[in-house]
């Protein structure tokens, strides 16, 4: 099966917002946003793709996380230095971002204790820089739970469900040379239940399944013992 990133409404409207807040006109208001929705939906591997892409930084999840800590990754990221004290990681930002302004995007922001979501507002505010905070559902209450924080998101987006759209096209760039029937992809949508890491592991086994039968056809019953036994 070959590696393919998959665009999506969802990470076709992940990209604009991202390309919006990178521009310098997002100077002029509000430069945090959120992007918020369920495990398994894509953020984190659009978030990824987009870094890798471009000069914005992606900082992954860690368990525990201080402000120190945040800021030191942030620096890292923006200079390859990871200094001590946080004033030292202050200083790093402030002269990188008057260097070259570049998105900051913070991953599973929704674990963030409020401290640290406070102090990235401050940098957002101090140095100019844009910030983008994604997370699972909690992340909306966290933010609505702070007049200051709320009143600064520029963007809310959500991440929807995969859809049978979503499915059929993973499966024809991933998999196949055409699209899969439309009975195999609405099987595995329904099983996936919005998520992408069922369809790719059913995509793992059918791939397996078709291989030990030496077909190259995706049949309703292949997918439907496969699903079986997941």
């Amino acid at each position: 099966m070959k590696s393919e990133f998959i665009e999506t409404v969802n990470t076709k409207r992940f990209f604009e917002l991202c390309s919006e807040l990178s521009d310098p006109s997002s100077m002029i208001g509000p430069s945090l946003a959120m992007v918020t929705g369920p495990a398994g939906r894509g953020k984190t591997e659009a978030a990824r793709r987009f870094a890798t892409q471009t000069e914005a930084i992606y900082l992954p999840p860690l368990n525990t996380r201080t402000p120190t800590m945040v800021l030191r990754e942030i620096a890292f990221e923006l200079a390859g230095m990871r200094p001590v004290r946080s004033d030292a990681c202050l200083a790093i930002i402030g002269d990188e971002m008057a260097k070259q302004r570049r998105l900051i995007m913070i991953d599973e922001a929704d674990l963030l204790a409020m401290q640290i979501l406070e102090m990235l507002r401050n940098v957002n505010e101090r140095y100019a820089c844009p910030i983008l905070l994604i997370g699972e559902d909690d992340l909306k209450g966290r933010i609505a739970s702070r007049r200051r924080l709320q009143s600064r998101i520029r963007v809310r987006l959500e991440f929807g469900p995969v859809t049978q759209q979503d499915v059929a096209f993973f499966f024809k760039q991933s998999l196949l040379d055409d699209y899969p029937p439309q009975a195999v992809s609405a099987l595995i949508t329904q099983h996936a239940k919005g998520d992408w890491r069922p369809v790719v592991t059913a995509a793992i086994d059918i791939e397996r399944a078709m291989k030990a039968t030496g077909t190259n056809e995706i049949t309703v019953e292949i997918t439907k013992d496969v699903l079986k036994s997941a």
